[in-house]
């Protein structure tokens, strides 16, 4: 009896469990600093972007990428992040200095992924509000390029020992 029992729980449990990495959508290749797979932004601005970033790589080391994309469904944006984060290695090899800023558009979700090694200048609880305070008030005004523009700039004084100012 305790055996059948066992074998239900195994089986109700693994009824439960989420659908593995196989059933997850593609990844997206990184392509460049900037990766626009909405065409949300014009060149102008994906070039401004990828000059701002390039910047933070030679004055703080650290790597930042941006990442626009449709949807991350069937997964929650923070499962797709750790799964990019760990694809595309942005961060320096055993600095883990990389930083992901990321934005479902027709979810309507942001985030930003943040490597170890940076965890100390950006904690999760600055990283959210840099997402509430800098990208979610220019996105609802539907300036997309000012709300990235913002967070990387957020970003920037963030690895730089300086917090984002509110």
């Amino acid at each position: 009896m305790r055996r059948l029992w066992l074998a239900l729980l195994a089986l109700t449990w693994l009824a439960l469990l989420p659908a593995g990495a196989d059933a997850a959508e593609p990844l997206p290749t990184l392509t460049g600093r900037v990766t626009d797979l909405t065409a949300t932004l014009d060149a102008t601005q994906r070039g401004r972007l990828e000059a701002q970033l390039a910047a933070i790589e030679r004055s703080r080391g650290a790597q930042v990428a941006v990442l626009l994309l449709p949807s991350t469904q069937p997964e929650a944006i923070e499962a797709f992040g750790i799964r990019l984060a760990e694809a595309w290695k942005i961060g320096h090899k055993g600095a883990d200095n990389g930083v992901i800023v990321i934005v479902a558009k027709d979810d309507r979700t942001m985030r930003i992924e943040v490597g170890y090694g940076l965890e100390g200048a950006i904690p999760d609880a600055v990283a959210k509000r840099i997402v509430a305070e800098r990208m979610a008030p220019r996105f609802a005004a539907g300036d997309f390029f000012g709300g990235l523009l913002a967070a990387v700039e957020a970003l920037d004084r963030a690895i730089g020992g300086d917090a984002p100012a509110a």
